[in-house]
C-alpha cells in the first residue's frame, strides 16, 4: 500500500444469510483510500465474561428495572429510598431475571466495527458498566485487532502491538522486568513468537453473560449453559459463518467464579470449555458477608484512599447501608449467601489450632484475655449460619421478612416459622458449596490480591467492652444462654391464648425462642440487637459476670488481612491450596475488589492467560489428530 493512500477499517460489518458484508465510504478520486478487511479467521473461540455479585442487571417479571446501578446522584438517591420492605419485594429471586438491555460502553476509535447493536447481541447489556466495560473493550481490542499483520512478520522478529510485546519472548529486553508485578506461583512462561503468530488463526469474540445473582449459583450456571448453547452459538455462527468453533474460554470476576465452577461440571457445556481465567474470586467464601449482614454495607470504612472511600460511601446506600436493609435482600437470596465461607475455608496461619475459624470473639477477664473462635468444626452451617439462640447470631430473625412474603410461604407450605424457611435456603447454599469446593477446571489460571493497602476480612472479630468473670471459650460463645437475665414478658394477644396460663408466663428465659399467635418468632432478648455492629446482653445479677451485669460486644469495622478490600488472601489462595493443580496463579496487587479488571496488570495478565489456554487447546487438537492418524495407519 502506498504511503499516499489513506487506509481505514470498515465502518460497519453486516451479517445476512451466512454472508459477511463490509461498509466503506466513497471519496473523490483525488483522495485515494483503501478499506482494509481482515481475512476471516479459521477458528473461533468465544470469550465469555461472567461478572460478580450485583454485577448483572436485574428485571422483575413485569420488565421493571430493579437493579441497573450506575454511579450517578440520581441512581444513588433512587436506590437509597428503598427501605427493607421495598428491597425484599424488588430483589426477590423468584420474581426476577437478567436484563440484557443495560447501558453498553463502546470505543469507536479502536473498535469501529463494534456497534451498540453488536455489543447488545453479545450480551454486554447484561452486565453493569462499572468495573467491567473497560475489560470487555480491552479484550475485544487486544484479542481481535492486533494480529492481522502477524503472518507477514519476518522470522524471529516481533511484529505485534506494544501490549502484546510485554508478554512475548525476546520482544523486548524489559519484558520480564515489566512482569515483576505479577507474583506467579511458578515461573512466568512467556509466549514465544510462534505461539503469538498462531493467534492470528483465531477470532475471539467477547461475550458477557450476566446472571440472576439472587438465585443459587447452581441455577445460574445452568442458565448460562443454555445461553452458551443457544444465543451465544447463534451469534457466533452469524458473525463467523466460515470459522470452525473450537471451545469457550471463561473469564470470571468474584462470585462469577462460583458460577463458573458449577458451569464446568454442567453436562450441557462441560466438554465445550477450553479453560478458565478467574479474577478476584473468593474461592472458599468471604467472612465479609457475615460482617455486612450484621452491620450493613460499609465498604467505605474499609476502603483505602479518599476517592475509594467516597465512592464506597455513596454506593453503600445502593447495596443496603443497614443490617435491616441488607438482610431483607440476602436472607432469602441463595446466591448472596453462597458467598459465605465454605466448610473448607482455611485460616491456618492465624489459627493453627482451629484452621477453619474465621469468627472471633475476644473478652478481657481478671486473669487475661480469652479468645473464642468459630466454627469449631468444618460445619459453619450448623455452628454459625443456623444459630439464632446466641448473641452473635448472623441473622436477626426480625429482619428476614419485612414485606411478609415468607410468612405466606410459612402458611402455605406448613413451616413452623420464617426462620425455618431461611434454614432451607441454607441447605441450598451448602449444596452449592459441596458441589464446587474442591473443583477447578483442569486449565485454570487465576489472579487475586494479597495487598496490605487493601485489607479485607479474613476473620470477623467481636470485642467485649466489659471485663467478664469467665474462664473458658465456651462461656464466651454461649454467654447469653448460660448467664442471660430472666424477666417478665408481656405477650401480645395473651388473652387469646388458652394453652398458656399466667403462672407459666410470669418468668420466661430470654434465651428461648417461642412462637405466640399474632407475634413473630424471635429471640426474646431483643436488646441483643441494640444497634448494627453492637450486641448487648443483660446478665443475671446472681452470676456476677460483670460489674454492670451486662456485656456489650462491638464488631471490628476495620479489616486486618491482606486482600483487595473485599476478598482476603485466605480465600483468594484457595485456588492454589493443597490438592489443586491450576496451570498458574498470580498475586497482583494495587486495586480495590470491584475495580480489579480496570487494573492494567490484571488486564494484561488476562490476555496472557487466554493465549496460553489457546495454546493448550491447539496442542490438544494436534495430539488428537495424531492419535487418529496413528489409529488409521498402524
Amino acid at each position: 500500500m502506498s504511503n499516499n493512500i489513506h487506509s481505514h477499517e470498515p465502518y460497519e460489518t453486516l451479517y445476512e444469510s451466512g454472508m459477511i458484508s463490509y461498509v466503506s465510504q466513497t471519496t473523490p478520486s483525488s483522495v485515494k483510500t483503501e478499506c482494509e478487511i481482515l481475512a476471516p479467521a479459521k477458528y473461533v473461540v468465544p470469550i465469555i465474561f461472567i461478572p460478580g455479585i450485583m454485577g448483572s442487571n436485574i428485571k422483575d417479571k413485569k420488565k421493571n428495572k430493579v437493579w441497573y446501578p450506575r454511579i450517578s446522584l440520581s441512581t444513588i438517591i433512587q436506590y437509597s429510598k428503598r427501605d427493607a420492605r421495598a428491597r425484599q419485594i424488588a430483589l426477590n429471586p423468584k420474581t426476577t431475571e437478567v436484563g440484557y438491555d443495560g447501558n453498553v460502553k463502546i470505543n469507536k476509535k479502536d473498535l469501529p466495527y463494534l456497534t451498540q447493536e453488536l455489543a447488545l447481541a453479545r450480551g454486554w447489556g447484561s452486565v453493569i458498566t462499572i468495573g467491567y466495560a473497560d475489560l470487555l473493550i480491552y479484550m475485544e481490542n487486544q484479542l481481535n485487532r492486533p494480529f492481522k499483520k502477524l503472518k507477514d512478520q519476518e522470522k524471529d522478529k516481533f511484529n505485534g502491538t506494544a501490549e502484546w510485546e510485554k508478554i512475548v519472548q525476546h520482544a523486548n529486553q524489559d519484558t520480564e522486568k515489566n512482569l515483576n508485578h505479577w507474583s506467579a506461583q511458578n515461573t512466568i512462561d512467556l509466549l514465544n513468537l510462534a505461539q503469538h503468530e498462531e493467534l492470528a488463526d483465531y477470532a475471539f469474540p467477547v461475550f458477557a453473560c450476566g446472571y440472576n445473582w439472587l438465585q443459587t449459583n447452581m441455577k445460574s450456571a445452568d442458565q448460562v449453559a443454555d445461553r452458551l448453547n443457544n444465543e451465544v452459538m447463534a451469534q457466533v455462527k452469524k458473525e463467523f459463518p466460515t470459522a470452525k468453533f473450537k471451545k469457550f474460554i471463561i473469564v470470571s470476576h468474584s462470585m462469577g467464579g462460583l458460577v463458573t465452577r458449577a458451569l464446568i461440571q454442567n453436562d450441557k457445556v462441560k466438554d465445550k470449555i477450553a479453560g478458565v481465567v478467574h479474577g478476584a474470586m473468593p474461592g472458599s467464601g468471604a467472612p465479609a458477608v457475615y460482617q455486612r449482614l450484621t452491620v450493613g454495607w460499609d465498604g467505605w470504612k474499609a476502603s483505602t484512599g479518599l476517592l475509594n472511600s467516597a465512592l464506597a460511601w455513596a454506593t453503600k446506600f445502593m447495596f443496603g447501608d443497614t443490617s435491616e436493609r441488607l438482610t431483607a435482600t440476602l436472607a432469602s437470596a441463595p446466591g448472596g449467601l453462597e458467598l459465605l465461607p465454605f466448610s473448607n475455608y482455611s485460616n491456618s496461619i492465624d489459627f493453627p489450632k482451629n484452621p477453619s475459624a474465621w469468627l472471633v470473639i475476644k473478652a478481657q477477664t481478671p486473669t487475661g484475655e480469652i479468645t473464642a473462635t468459630l466454627p469449631k468444626s468444618n460445619d459453619p452451617y450448623t455452628d454459625i449460619y443456623q444459630r439464632k439462640d446466641c448473641w452473635w447470631a448472623m441473622i436477626n430473625p426480625d429482619f428476614i421478612d419485612p414485606a411478609g412474603l415468607i410468612a405466606k410461604i410459612v402458611d402455605k407450605e406448613g413451616y413452623d416459622s420464617i426462620f425455618d424457611v431461611y434454614k432451607d435456603t441454607l441447605v441450598i447454599v451448602q449444596r452449592l458449596h459441596d458441589h464446587i469446593k474442591d473443583v477447578y477446571h483442569s486449565n485454570t489460571y487465576a489472579n487475586y490480591a494479597a495487598d496490605g493497602s487493601y485489607k479485607a476480612f479474613g476473620q470477623v472479630v467481636w470485642r467485649c467492652k466489659e471485663v467478664l468473670n469467665i474462664t473458658s471459650e465456651e462461656e464466651l460463645i454461649e454467654l447469653m444462654s448460660l448467664y442471660g437475665k430472666k424477666q417478665i414478658i408481656e405477650f401480645p394477644n395473651i388473652k387469646d391464648r388458652t394453652d398458656i396460663n399466667a403462672a407459666e408466663t410470669s418468668q420466661i428465659d430470654e434465651n428461648e425462642s417461642v412462637k405466640i399467635d399474632g407475634t413473630k418468632a424471635h429471640n426474646l432478648q431483643d436488646n441483643a440487637y441494640k444497634k448494627d455492629g453492637v450486641r448487648e446482653i443483660l446478665l443475671d445479677e446472681k452470676f456476677k459476670i460483670s460489674k454492670t451485669n451486662k456485656a456489650t460486644f462491638y464488631l471490628d469495622l476495620k479489616p486486618t488481612c491482606a486482600g483487595d478490600g473485599t476478598v482476603s488472601y485466605q480465600s483468594g489462595q484457595d485456588v492454589r491450596a493443597e490438592g489443586r493443580s491450576p496451570k498458574e496463579t498470580f498475586i497482583i496487587n494495587g486495586y480495590e475488589h470491584s475495580k480489579s479488571f480496570e487494573n492494567k496488570h490484571v488486564q494484561l495478565n488476562t490476555i496472557y492467560c487466554i493465549a496460553h489456554i489457546v495454546n493448550i487447546l491447539k496442542l490438544g487438537a494436534e495430539a488428537e489428530q495424531c492419535n487418529k492418524q496413528t489409529t488409521q495407519h498402524p
